[in-house]
């Protein structure tokens, strides 16, 4: 007589397969997650960067400029599950900026660091720590 369907083996083999390739698989989708965010706030920062050139240039000064909220801080994305807080710097002389993102501790990005940019094109980030944008410093976390 022929045996019909599989045996008890068969299914264990298949289901330590599936949970090897689900080990493996997983970690790897999750430091997608944190990268495409931290693409995406970077993203943000050089936007408001752009508007606030704009604004530089409509006004001769950066004194009272704002993030799109009306203020110097907003959360990112601004729909969804906020990943960063992004907060703008102006010094008294009103001449430059700085913008810093800050991961919000129960997100995903929580351990990712600090994205750093200033008016002089400088960035930095480094993972699991604060930065100070600099002429040495980059977006790579070099």
């Amino acid at each position: 007589m022929e045996q019909k369907g599989f045996t008890l083996i068969e299914l264990l083999i298949v289901v330590a397969i599936v949970g090897i390739l689900a080990a493996i698989a997983y970690p790897s989708y999750s430091e997608y997650i944190i990268k495409t965010n931290r693409v995406d706030a970077q993203t943000e920062m050089l936007q408001i960067a752009r508007n606030l050139a704009n604004y530089k240039m409509a006004k001769n000064t950066f004194e009272n400029a704002k993030l799109s909220n009306g203020s110097n801080s907003e959360t990112y994305p601004t729909t969804g599950n906020a990943q960063y807080t992004i907060t703008l710097s102006i010094p008294a002389d009103n001449l430059s900026w700085s913008l810093k993102a800050e991961p919000i501790p129960d997100s995903k990005q929580k351990d990712n660091g600090e994205i750093g940019l200033n008016s002089q094109g400088q960035k930095c980030w480094t993972k699991g720590s604060s930065c100070t944008p600099s002429a040495s410093t980059n977006w790579d976390g070099n």
